[in-house]
C-alpha cells in the first residue's frame, strides 16, 4: 500500500511539474546577493539566466553558506535556496522525490562548504576585500569543521593573496614573506631582500582583526593560520638570498649580533647551505666589536679573534709587529660563547696557529708595500728562534712569511723560498748556474747566526745535492762554451740526479762544450771512442772524438748521460753515423783508396769481436756504390767483380766492372782482402759473375775481330746462365746481341738472322743465311740451346719465314723451286709486309723478274688475262703444288671482281669491240658472284655497257644513253627511228649459265634505264583543223555498267575506298564533255641523252582525256577494222579512263585498265559485266546502286 502511494505521489508530481503550463511560472525560491528571497521560474532555473541555484549539501551548514555569499555579493554567481524552506523539504517525507526533481527537472545543484570556497577563487581576483575576506572565510570555516585541515592547505595554496602594495597576486608558485611590521627580517635587514627570489611580503590588512558575517577574527590570529597553511617565512625559518646584506657593512647592535648568529645556528641545524655572497658579506662586514690594544672599534669577522689565555704570551710578543683585534666579550658577555662555532663559520679565529698567520700575513702585507728592512728581517729570524725556544711550533709563522718578497739576494728581493746561502760547495757550480744567492753584504755577518731559521723559511744552505735548482737557473747557453771538464762534469751530474732536465739537455745539445780531437764540438756531433768498435770511427776523419786524457776514465760512467745530450756512446748509433757518412762519401766519389784498405782492414778486425753489421749498414755497403772500377765509376760491391785469368777472354767482347787493382788506385794489395770482398758482395768467381756478362756485352765495332773463342766464350757464359731454369734473358741484352757477329755463310748476320743447317731439310747451306759450322771448328754446334735462347734458327722449319725472307737474293730458278718446296712442305704462311711478298716469274732458268702476288692468280679458266696478270700455272705446274702460293702468299685461285672490273676498264677506254664468247664469259663471271655489295661496286665502276650493234663485234655505250625495251610498242617506235644502238646486249638464245631476266635485273641495279621510265611522253595539242562532234558518252561506251565496273573497284581493290570518295572519283567521268573525231589523236615521245642530244617519235594514240578542259575526245572507232583495231582501241580507251580515275594511285591503274579492256571488249554488256565483277570477286555496295539510278535514272 506504501509502495503504490509513493508511486502515485511520484506520478502526480512529476507530471504536475512537468507540464509546460508551470514550467514559466516562478515558483522556485532562492535568496539574491543581498540577502532578500527571490523567484524565478523552472526555465530560468534550468538556463541559470539568475545564476546557479544550490542547496547545501548538509544542512547544517546551509546558513554559513547563505551568510558567507551575502558576504562574498554573490560574486560567483551562486545562489542558495532559503534556510527555511531547505528545513521544509528535510522535513518532508517525501524530500528524496524532491531533491531528486530539484536536481533533475530545475538543475538545482548541491554544493559543500568546501566547494563553494573552490568555485570563488576565480571570482574574487579583482577585489582586495574579497581576497582578504576570503581568508577570513576560511579561517573561521575550519574553526567551525566546515573543511578539513588538508582542504584548507589546498585551498590556500591556490588562493589570492594581497602584499604589502595592495595588489593581489595570484600565481600558486610563490613564496611569502611576513608583513614588515613587527618581523624580524625587518629588524634585521630592511626592506625585502628577497624580493628579487620572487619572494612577496603580505600586506598588513592580514595583521588587523576582522570581522566575517559576525564571527571575530582576533589581531594576528589570520597571520597565524597563514604561516600555518601556506608557509608565510621570517627569520629564522627564511632562507637567505644569495647577496649581500647591506645592514652588516656598519655595526650591529648586540640584539642584532645575536638574532644573526640565531640565524646561522639556525642553518646549520637544518643543514641549510648558506649562499656564498650572503656568508661573504657577514665575513667581510664591519659589524662586530672588538678591542685593539683596549681600544673599542669594529671589524670583521674574518678579521678578528675569539680570546684563549693558552696563547695569550703569544700575542704579546707578536704585538711587537702587529695589532690584534679582540672580539669584546664585555660588551657581548658569555652568551656569545654559545656560538663559537657559527663565530667560526662567518670567520673569527680561534687557534694560535692562526694568531700566527695572522702576524705573518701582516707583516706580508708591510713588504708588500715597502721594503722590510735588515734589522725587522733579523727581527722574524730571531722571533722564529724563540718560538723554537719555547717549544712552540713556528710553523704557522713561516708559512705565512715564507711566500713573501721580503729577503735580498742576487736576484733582488724575493722570496726565502729556493733562495741559496753560498759557501765553499757552490763554487763550481756558480760557472754554470745564477741561483738567488743571500745578499750578505747587505745583511752581514749576524745572518751566519740563523742558518737553521733560515732553512726552515726554504732557503738552501749548502749544495746538499741542489741539481735542480742548478738545472732551474741555468747561465745562458754562450756561458756553456769551452767548459771545464769539473763543470762538464757537474752539468752531467744534475742530469742523472734531477727529473726534469729537458731544458740542460737541450742547452747542452747546441753549445759547443765537449773538447775533442777536431776541437770543441756540440756533443750531437761528438763520439766516445770504444777500443772493440772505434777503428770504425778512425775509417774517415770526420769524426769528433772525445779526449780522454782531458777528462779522465770517469767519463765512461757517464754513457747514459752522455747519450743523452746526443754523444754517440754505443757501436749501433756509431754505425749509423759511419752509415751516414759512408753514404755522403760515396755520394760524393770522395772514398779514397786510403779509406777503403782502412775499411776492409776495420772489418777483418770486427769479425773477431761479438759486433755485427746491423742490416741498415749492411745493405748500405751492398748498395752504396764506393768502390772504383776500371771503366773509372764507383759502383756498389755486388755490382764489381775481382779479376782474375778465367775472365780473360770474355773480357774481349764485354765491359765488365773490374774492381780497379792498377797501381794507380787500389794495386795489387786489394786482393789480399778477398775474402772480405767476398763478404760483402763483390764477385770473385767467374761461375758467379757471368751475370754481368748480358748487361756488359760491348761487341767491337768490326765484328769480324770477333774469334772463335770470344764467341764460344760468350756461349759459355749463356750456358752457365740458362742452367737456372727462372732465367731470362733481358731484352736489353737480347738488343745488343743483336748485331751482326755470327759468320753465315751469307756474310755475318745478327742470331735473328742466323739458321743453324740441317741435312734433313733437302736444303744446301748456300740456300740461306746458315752459320758457318767450319769457321767454329763445328764446335758451335754443342751450343744449339744457348743459340736458340738468342734468337738463332736452330730449327729450320721455324726459321722458314727468315729463309722466305732471303729468296730474293737468289735468281737460280732450281734453288728458288727447292726453297719453294721446301716451304710449301712446312706449310709457311708468309706474316712480312706486302712489299717483301714476291713471287719468281722465270724466263729461262737464270733469268726472270720478282713480282708482287697481287698481279698474280693461279689459273685463268677463260684466257682473258693473260696481258693484265701473272698466271702462274704456266711456271710452277707439276714443280711446286700451286695452292703453296694461295696459302703462303694470298695468290688469288682466279681472277677477282676487282680484276674483272679493271679488264672492263681497259676495253672501254680501248674502244675494244667485244666477241660473244668475251662478253659472256665476262657477265657469267659477273652474274656468278652477284651480291648488293658487288653490285654497288659495279653501278660505281661501270661505265659502259654491251648494246646490240647488229655487227660481228659487241660494242661498249654509256649505261645513261641505253635502255632496256620493257615497253616492245617504244622500242618498235624508237628503232625504227634511230640509226643508234640504244638497248642493251644480252645473248640469244638465252644460256643456262646467263639468264636473260637476271641479266636485264642487273643492268637495272647498275644503272641501265627502262624505255618507259626514261621517255618522256607529251600530248600533242589538238590542231584547228581538226573536227570535232560532240556525242552522248553511253555512244561511246562510257555509261551506267562502266561505273558499275569502276566503283567495284575502288571498293574491292586493295584501295578500299570510302563510298564518299569513290562517288567522287567517278564524278568527273559524269561530267565529261565527249567530242569525237575522224582523225588520230597523236602523241610525242622523247629521248633524252647524256651528251645532251634527243631523239623524238611520234604515236597515234586514238583517245584522249584533258582533266583541265574535262573533254573526252576519241577517234572514231572503225568497227570493220578488224580485231586488231578493236583491241588497240580498247587498250587505249581502257589506259585513258583508268588515269584519269585513279589520279594519285598510279600503282592500281595497270590493274583497272585490264579490266576496263576485257569489258569494253564486252561492249560492256550487263550480264557479262556482272559475270566478270564476280570473277574478280567485286561488287556494288546499296549506296552505290543508290548513286547509280540517281546518275541513270532511266
Amino acid at each position: 500500500m506504501w509502495d503504490f502511494e509513493e508511486s502515485l505521489f511520484t506520478s502526480l508530481f512529476t507530471s504536475l511539474f512537468n507540464s509546460n503550463s508551470i514550467k514559466n511560472i516562478p515558483i522556485v525560491k532562492y535568496k539574491d546577493q543581498c540577502g532578500c528571497v527571490s523567484l524565478c521560474s523552472i526555465t530560468e532555473s534550468v538556463q541559470r539566466s539568475q545564476g546557479t541555484i544550490c542547496i547545501s549539501r548538509q544542512f547544517h551548514q546551509a546558513s554559513w553558506l547563505i551568510d558567507s555569499n551575502r558576504e562574498f555579493r554573490g560574486v560567483a554567481n551562486r545562489f542558495f535556496v532559503p534556510e527555511s524552506t531547505q528545513e521544509a523539504i528535510r522535513s518532508c517525507f517525501k524530500k528524496e522525490i524532491i531533491l531528486d526533481w530539484l536536481r533533475n527537472q530545475a538543475q538545482v545543484v548541491a554544493i559543500s562548504v568546501y566547494e563553494y570556497a573552490a568555485v570563488l577563487i576565480d571570482h574574487i581576483r579583482g577585489n582586495t576585500k574579497l581576497v582578504v575576506a576570503y581568508a577570513h572565510f576560511l579561517y573561521h570555516s575550519l574553526l567551525k569543521d566546515f573543511v578539513t585541515a588538508a582542504d584548507v592547505r589546498y585551498l590556500c595554496g591556490i588562493m589570492p593573496i594581497v602584499d604589502n602594495y595592495s595588489n593581489v597576486t595570484t600565481t600558486t608558485r610563490r613564496k611569502i614573506l611576513v608583513p614588515a611590521n613587527g618581523s624580524k627580517w625587518d629588524r634585521l635587514i630592511g626592506s625585502n631582500p628577497l624580493k628579487a627570489e620572487g619572494y612577496v611580503e603580505l600586506g598588513e590588512a592580514y595583521l588587523h582583526p576582522g570581522n566575517f558575517v559576525g564571527q571575530i577574527t582576533p589581531e594576528k590570529k589570520l597571520l597565524e593560520f597563514l604561516g600555518s597553511h601556506v608557509a608565510v617565512a621570517d627569520i629564522p625559518s627564511l632562507s637567505p638570498p644569495d647577496a649581500a646584506i647591506p645592514a652588516v657593512s656598519s655595526p650591529l647592535t648586540k640584539e642584532n649580533t645575536f638574532l644573526l648568529l640565531y640565524w646561522i645556528k639556525n642553518m646549520k641545524n637544518r643543514r641549510t647551505t648558506i649562499p656564498e655572497k650572503f656568508l661573504t658579506s657577514i665575513k667581510v662586514g664591519n659589524w662586530l666589536r672588538v678591542t685593539i690594544n683596549g681600544f673599542s672599534s669594529y671589524k670583521p669577522p674574518s678579521q678578528s679573534f675569539f680570546y684563549s689565555s693558552s696563547w695569550g704570551n703569544i700575542l704579546q710578543n707578536g704585538s711587537v709587529f702587529v695589532d690584534i683585534p679582540l672580539i669584546d666579550q664585555n660588551f657581548y658577555g658569555d652568551r656569545i660563547s654559545n656560538y663559537r662555532e657559527e663565530l667560526k663559520t662567518i670567520g673569527v679565529m680561534f687557534e694560535y696557529e692562526e694568531a700566527c698567520a695572522f702576524i705573518g700575513k701582516h707583516l706580508m702585507t708591510l713588504a708588500s708595500s715597502s721594503i722590510l728592512s735588515k734589522n725587522r728581517v733579523l727581527s722574524m729570524l730571531g722571533f722564529i728562534r724563540y718560538l723554537r725556544t719555547k717549544f712552540l711550533p713556528p710553523d704557522e709563522f713561516i708559512y705565512s712569511i715564507k711566500e713573501g718578497r721580503w729577503l735580498k739576494t742576487s736576484h733582488g728581493y724575493r722570496s726565502p723560498v729556493g733562495a741559496v746561502f753560498s759557501d765553499e760547495e757552490w763554487k763550481t757550480a756558480k760557472q754554470i748556474c745564477d741561483v738567488p744567492f743571500i745578499d750578505q753584504t747587505y745583511y752581514g755577518d749576524e745572518i751566519l747566526c740563523f742558518k737553521e731559521e733560515l732553512r726552515l723559511l726554504g732557503v738552501i744552505v749548502g749544495f746538499s745535492s741542489s741539481y735542480q735548482l742548478v738545472v732551474e737557473n741555468l747561465k745562458p747557453s754562450s756561458c756553456f762554451t769551452y767548459l771545464q771538464a769539473d763543470a762538464f762534469l757537474l752539468l752531467l751530474e744534475c742530469m742523472r740526479y734531477t727529473k726534469s732536465t729537458e731544458s740542460l739537455v737541450q742547452t747542452l745539445k747546441n753549445a759547443k762544450c765537449l773538447k775533442t780531437n777536431l776541437g770543441y764540438k756540440p756533443p750531437s756531433e761528438c763520439f766516445l771512442f770504444d777500443h772493440e768498435w772505434g777503428c770504425l770511427l778512425q775509417v774517415f776523419s770526420c769524426f769528433p772524438i772525445l779526449e780522454n786524457a782531458y777528462y779522465g776514465s770517469i767519463i765512461y760512467c757517464y754513457k747514459n748521460e752522455l747519450k743523452r745530450l746526443g754523444v754517440v756512446v754505443d757501436f749501433e748509433a756509431a754505425v749509423k753515423s759511419f752509415e751516414s757518412s759512408f753514404r755522403q762519401q760515396a755520394s760524393l766519389s770522395s772514398i779514397t783508396k786510403d779509406n777503403v784498405l782502412s775499411f776492409l782492414s776495420c772489418y777483418r778486425q770486427l769479425k773477431r769481436t761479438r759486433h755485427k753489421f746491423p742490416s741498415d749498414l749492411k745493405n748500405c755497403i751492398h748498395e752504396v756504390k764506393w768502390l772504383r772500377t776500371r771503366l773509372g765509376d764507383f759502383r756498389s760491391p755486388r755490382d764489381c767483380i775481382l779479376f782474375g785469368l778465367e775472365w780473360e777472354s770474355i773480357s774481349s767482347v764485354t765491359l765488365l766492372p773490374f774492381i780497379d787493382d792498377s797501381d794507380r788506385y787500389y794495386g795489387k794489395s786489394i786482393h789480399q782482402y778477398r775474402d772480405e770482398l767476398k763478404s760483402i758482395g763483390v764477385v770473385v768467381e767467374f761461375e758467379s759473375g757471368v751475370k754481368f756478362v748480358p748487361s756488359c756485352l760491348f761487341f767491337p765495332r768490326s765484328t769480324s775481330s770477333i774469334t772463335p773463342t770470344m764467341a764460344l766464350s760468350l756461349l759459355k757464359c749463356l750456358r752457365i746462365l740458362l742452367e737456372d731454369r727462372n732465367y731470362t734473358l733481358s731484352e736489353a741484352f737480347l738488343s745488343k746481341i743483336s748485331q751482326k757477329w755470327l759468320k753465315t755463310n751469307a756474310g755475318y748476320m745478327s742470331p735473328g738472322n742466323s739458321l743453324l743447317f740441317d741435312e734433313r731439310s733437302g736444303l744446301k747451306p748456300t740456300d740461306g743465311p746458315f752459320i758457318d759450322e767450319a769457321f767454329y771448328r763445328f764446335e758451335i754446334r754443342a751450343y744449339k740451346k744457348e743459340l736458340d735462347s738468342i734468337g738463332v734458327f736452330v730449327d729450320v722449319e721455324k726459321g722458314s719465314a727468315l729463309l722466305a725472307s732471303y729468296l730474293d737474293f737468289h735468281c737460280d730458278f732450281a734453288t728458288i723451286i727447292r726453297i719453294y718446296k721446301f716451304l710449301a712442305k712446312v706449310e709457311w704462311v708468309s706474316d712480312s709486309e706486302e712489299a717483301t711478298r714476291k713471287i719468281w716469274i722465270p724466263d729461262g732458268n737464270e733469268n726472270g723478274r720478282w713480282v708482287k702476288p697481287d698481279v698474280c692468280v693461279l689459273h685463268d679458266k677463260d684466257g682473258l688475262f693473260g696481258s693484265q696478270l701473272n698466271v702462274l700455272e704456266k711456271h710452277y705446274k707439276n714443280k711446286v703444288p700451286l695452292e703453296f702460293f694461295s696459302g703462303a702468299f694470298g695468290v688469288k685461285s682466279k681472277p677477282s671482281l676487282d680484276d674483272y672490273c679493271k679488264l672492263w676498264k681497259g676495253w672501254e677506254t680501248s674502244g675494244h669491240q667485244l666477241s660473244h664468247v668475251e662478253c659472256c664469259a665476262f657477265w657469267r663471271f659477273v652474274m656468278h658472284h652477284k651480291s648488293s655489295k658487288d653490285e654497288q661496286i659495279l653501278a660505281e665502276r661501270l661505265v659502259k655497257v654491251p648494246v646490240e650493234s647488229g655487227s660481228d663485234g659487241i660494242m661498249l655505250v654509256d649505261k645513261h644513253d641505253v635502255f632496256i625495251a620493257d615497253d616492245l610498242q617504244l622500242k618498235d617506235l624508237f628503232v625504227r627511228s634511230s640509226s643508234r644502238p640504244l638497248f642493251v646486249w644480252y645473248p640469244q638464245p638465252s644460256l643456262p649459265l646467263l639468264p636473260q631476266t637476271m641479266l636485264l635485273e642487273l643492268y637495272i641495279k647498275i644503272g641501265v634505264r627502262m624505255i618507259s621510265e626514261a621517255v618522256q611522253k607529251k600530248e600533242l595539242s589538238l590542231t584547228n583543223s581538226l573536227e570535232l562532234k560532240q556525242v552522248n558518252g553511253r555512244d561511246v561506251m562510257i555509261g551506267k555498267e562502266l561505273v558499275r565496273l569502276i566503283l567495284s573497284f575502288l571498293a574491292g581493290s586493295s584501295l578500299k575506298m570510302e563510298a564518299d570518295k569513290r562517288h567522287e572519283a567517278v564524278r568527273c567521268l559524269l561530267d565529261l564533255t565527249v567530242l569525237e573525231t575522224l582523225e588520230p589523236v597523236a602523241v610525242r615521245y622523247t629521248l633524252l641523252f647524256s651528251t645532251g642530244e634527243t631523239q623524238q617519235v611520234t604515236a597515234s594514240r586514238r583517245v584522249r582525256w584533258d582533266k583541265e578542259s574535262s573533254e573526252f575526245v576519241i577517234q572514231k572507232m572503225d568497227e570493220s577494222a578488224g580485231q586488231k583495231s578493236l583491241l588497240e582501241y580498247a587498250t587505249y580507251f581502257s589506259e585513258a579512263i583508268a588515269e584519269g580515275v585513279l589520279r594519285g594511285n598510279e600503282d592500281q591503274i595497270s590493274s583497272l585498265s585490264e579490266l576496263i579492256k576485257l569489258a569494253f571488249i564486252l561492249k560492256f554488256n550487263e550480264e557479262a559485266v556482272g559475270f566478270l565483277m564476280k570473277t574478280k570477286n567485286l561488287r556494288v555496295f546499296v549506296e552505290d546502286e543508290e548513286f547509280l539510278s540517281n546518275a541513270f535514272p532511266n
